[in-house]
Order: structure tokens, then C-alpha cells, then sequence
């Protein structure tokens, strides 16, 4: 299912064209990005790229961890958790 823009929302899109729009749930406090499909893959390397150098930073410095993707999947299962049961 993909949920519909509703009036006020459109209206955010269409008072920032081009523009990633902030939303906040009122409920849970957490905030969103709204931005157009065209416009993803810019968005991720806007912020993938930096997280990537942070990773070759620290290799070139020497700080590896060992590769167990047992450990990985159930820390990343564990994160999943505990987003799921925050507020």
C-alpha cells in the first residue's frame, strides 16, 4: 500500500520544490524526510558517502573488527528491537 498526500502535506511538497521536506510525527516525536523518487538516489549519496569515508577512515587507521555476520545480523536484529519498542 502507498499511502496518499493529504492536503497539508501537498502543500508542504509544492511550498519547496526540489526540496527535502521535514515532517514530525506528533505522536512519537520522530522526524521523516519526504522527498521525491527522482530525487532518492541523490539523497542517499548526500548521506551514504559520508558514512562510507567514516568506514575508510577508520580501516586506514587499522580499526577493523573481525568479520561475524552472525554478530552483525543480531545486533542489527536487536536494533530493529528496540526501534520498534520505543514510544
Amino acid at each position: 500500500m502507498t499511502p496518499k498526500l493529504n492536503d497539508e502535506l501537498r502543500q508542504a511538497v509544492r511550498s519547496h520544490p526540489g526540496q527535502v521536506v521535514r515532517l514530525q510525527d506528533d505522536e512519537t516525536n520522530k522526524v521523516y524526510f519526504l522527498i521525491e523518487e527522482s530525487q532518492a538516489g541523490q539523497f542517499y549519496e548526500y548521506w551514504l558517502r559520508p558514512e562510507l569515508q567514516k568506514g575508510f577512515d577508520a580501516a586506514d587507521r587499522g580499526e577493523l573488527g573481525e568479520w561475524d555476520p552472525e554478530r552483525i545480523k543480531a545486533e542489527g536484529r536487536r536494533r530493529l528491537a528496540d526501534q520498534s519498542s520505543d514510544p
